[in-house]
């Protein structure tokens, strides 16, 4: 693999072009609008394994010793960024990028050898309950005692569907560690969260005395939590950044051939400025995310990456479907066009892993300086 950002090697183009042949022919748009009718995606176990089964999807990014390809963070953000323009949900954020990098990062060989396989074969689903009050990743107050887990978990992606939980909780010697639980298991109650994205549902945890298994060592839930969340907010990047990259290329094309006063209204320098403005958010979305994926896990550029992408890239994606939805005009804010569903994606990855208020203040520490 090269080592120079955006100098793609062979075997990453491939990547790209393959998932964006597949993801293609997923109809995207066409699930989340199905899904947003129901009020639930009834047909995600069924693609996941799908797409695990052809192409290897599952288990890409994750260890040749579990059965994965053993990728890393750049092939991460291809996925991100074909998943972005195509708007493919599913459990990909919830098992791949989060519940198994937590698995991984633990250092658990035993509990990485137990889960992982069927993971990587797309017959387990994981998910991450680690946020309590909001989005934001705090300090638990879950509480593990003598292997049993009690309290709640909220915005928990990829539940309900998950088949094994990975939980943040204090112990009896007041250190916050990880902890396994299958869903399925008694005292676990999933209760779904009413979303704007139900290709990625969203669900509070009770867990009453639930059977916990340790996940790692006693103590390490920040240091596995902190690589948990850097690959996170990358991944959610370049998503952001193939979404707006859609959403540039759908409103030009409208520009183009939508005849306002005899003429195309790409012609009429306000709606130029707009697209123009349009693809510069976009261009720096690509490349935040792509040379915060390009940095070593952990090192300090690519946690200043990690929050600089996040930052930027929520942002952009945002204005872009606003504008994606203003510039196609009336047809534009109708139920039957496309435009909303890229918008409501737009804003449930920006609020994901906590409010942007509290990203910025990330970002602004790590330059040293204080946010306005």
């Amino acid at each position: 693999m090269s080592t120079t950002p955006f100098d793609w090697s062979d075997d990453q183009q491939e990547i790209r072009s393959l998932l964006r042949k597949k993801f293609a022919t997923s109809s995207g748009t066409e699930i989340a609008r199905a899904a947003l009718e129901a009020g639930e995606d009834t047909g995600a176990a069924a693609r996941w394994l799908e797409l695990s089964a052809e192409i290897g999807l599952a288990g890409l990014t994750l260890p040749e010793s579990v059965g994965g390809m053993g990728t890393g963070r750049v092939e991460l953000a291809i996925v991100g960024e074909e998943m972005g323009r195509a708007l493919v949900g599913g459990p990909y954020l919830s098992t791949v990028v989060l519940a198994a990098e937590a698995i991984v990062r633990s250092g658990d060989e035993d509990a990485a050898q137990a889960v992982l396989p069927s993971v990587a074969e797309g017959t387990t689903t994981l998910a991450l309950a680690v946020a309590e009050t909001s989005a934001a990743w705090t300090e638990p107050t879950t509480r593990h005692t003598d292997g049993r887990l009690t309290g709640r978990k909220q915005g928990v992606v990829g539940l309900p569907g998950a088949d094994v939980l990975v939980v943040s909780a204090v112990d009896a010697d007041g250190h916050t560690s990880l902890y396994l639980v299958d869903t399925a298991a008694e005292g676990v109650a999933v209760t779904p969260t009413p979303g704007i994205d139900p290709t990625r549902p969203v669900a509070t945890v009770d867990l009453d005395g639930a059977v916990a298994r340790p996940l790692g060592r006693p103590g390490r839930a920040h240091e596995v939590l902190a690589f948990v969340r850097e690959n996170a907010a990358i991944f959610l990047a370049a998503e952001q950044a193939g979404g707006s990259r859609t959403c540039v290329t759908v409103t030009a094309e409208y520009a183009r051939t939508r005849i306002q006063f005899g003429q195309p209204i790409g012609t009429f320098q306000g709606v130029k400025h707009r697209l123009a403005d349009m693809e510069v958010r976009t261009a720096q979305a690509h490349s935040a995310a792509v040379w915060a994926a390009w940095q070593t896990p952990g090192s300090p550029e690519a946690a200043l990456g990690a929050d600089v992408a996040r930052s930027w890239n929520s942002r952009a994606y945002l204005q872009n479907a606003f504008d994606t939805i203003q510039l196609h005009g009336g047809i534009g804010i109708t139920w039957e066009h496309d435009a909303h569903l890229y918008l409501r994606r737009a804003q449930a990855d920006a609020a994901l892993l906590g409010p942007l208020s509290a990203e910025h203040q990330r970002l602004a520490a790590n330059l040293g300086t204080e946010s306005a």
